[in-house]
């Protein structure tokens, strides 16, 4: 059995193409659907329930009822506790799955005894498309090393997961945590992974439009919910490797510091000193704004000169 899990949470117009694409896989095999309510305060699960009732697929809907909003890293733990199938595939509940994604998931998985078999995704903007690749990874390790990174390579989505990695090694997301939560995720499964494989193909869509997600969380200029977020996933991961892998351990360092240093010239960039001077005194440095600042306006100046020479002279 393959589970598919949804946490659900103020998503009512989102909610029904998701689960649409799962109940039309083309995967034969025994598939459920554990949807997590995250009591939300809009129709999403009236919405869940009518479309669970009209159901007439192979696919087992169920839905788990959470007692109080909890977020999204205690959905995707949910889901995973509630799962009954060896494998788990994460869907959240603005996206939605190509009608063969959990077949060529699963026949790849078949053929390679993979822990963790991975597709490609197709991001959707308002104003374009983009695809995201499923990098090749020479090894577990590898796929460690590069998804402890900030980028979009680290999303728990897209993937067949074997569903013992989490419960055999203690891996969850941490509760709280809800901005990136996979960011802390992906990288620990993917050390205890035996074999991990891919397959060359759109398995995944994922919906940029939703002003209400966890990646669109701002507050002010700058993004501080997701600073914080991005912070303690880091800490989290630099924990587990310690003792484990060293190496690991000093890129998450150079991974932090650059971090923190982008932050701040973000901050001084968007003349912001109110927040310059939050993240200074939570990263341990000492705040230069107005000299931060006009090393930033230099840069601008010494730029601008060098467009304008190439322009006139190049």
């Amino acid at each position: 059995m393959i589970s598919v899990l949804i946490p659900v949470y103020n998503v009512e117009n989102y909610i029904l193409r998701c689960l649409e694409s799962v109940a039309g896989q083309t995967y034969q095999g025994e598939l459920e659907c554990v949807i997590v309510d995250d009591c939300g305060k809009d129709r999403s699960i009236d919405i869940a329930r009518d479309f669970i009732d009209r159901n007439n697929s192979h696919v087992k809907f169920r839905i788990i009822r959470h007692d109080h909003n909890r977020g999204l890293a205690a959905a995707r733990n949910t889901g995973i506790d509630c799962a009954c199938g060896e494998f788990v595939m994460h869907l959240d509940s603005d996206d939605w799955l190509e009608p063969d994604a959990i077949k060529l998931l699963a026949e790849k998985q078949q053929t390679t005894d993979a822990d963790i078999v991975s597709g490609n995704a197709l991001a959707h903007y308002a104003d374009r498309e983009e695809m995201l690749y499923e990098p090749d990874y020479g090894s577990s390790m590898d796929m460690v090393r590069r998804t402890i990174q900030l980028t979009l390579d680290h999303v728990i989505w897209r993937r067949l997961i074997r569903k013992s990695l989490y419960t055999d090694n203690d891996i969850r997301a941490e509760e709280g945590v809800n901005i990136g939560e996979d960011h802390h995720t992906l990288p620990r499964l993917a050390y205890h992974a035996r074999n991990i494989a891919k397959v060359d193909s759109v398995v995944y869509h994922y919906n940029c439009m939703n002003p209400a997600s966890y990646m669109q969380m701002s507050k002010g200029k700058i993004n501080m919910p997701r600073y914080r977020n991005d912070s303690r996933s880091i800490r989290i991961l630099r924990d587990y490797f310690t003792g484990k892998d060293s190496d690991t351990v000093a890129e998450l360092d150079r991974i932090k510091a650059d971090f923190e240093r982008n932050m701040r010239a973000t901050a001084v960039a968007a003349g912001d000193s109110g927040c310059y001077a939050i993240l200074c005194k939570e990263q341990g440095v000492s705040p230069h704004y107005l000299t931060s600042r006009f090393r930033y306006f230099i840069s601008r100046c010494h730029g601008l000169t060098k467009i304008v020479f190439n322009k006139l002279f190049g």
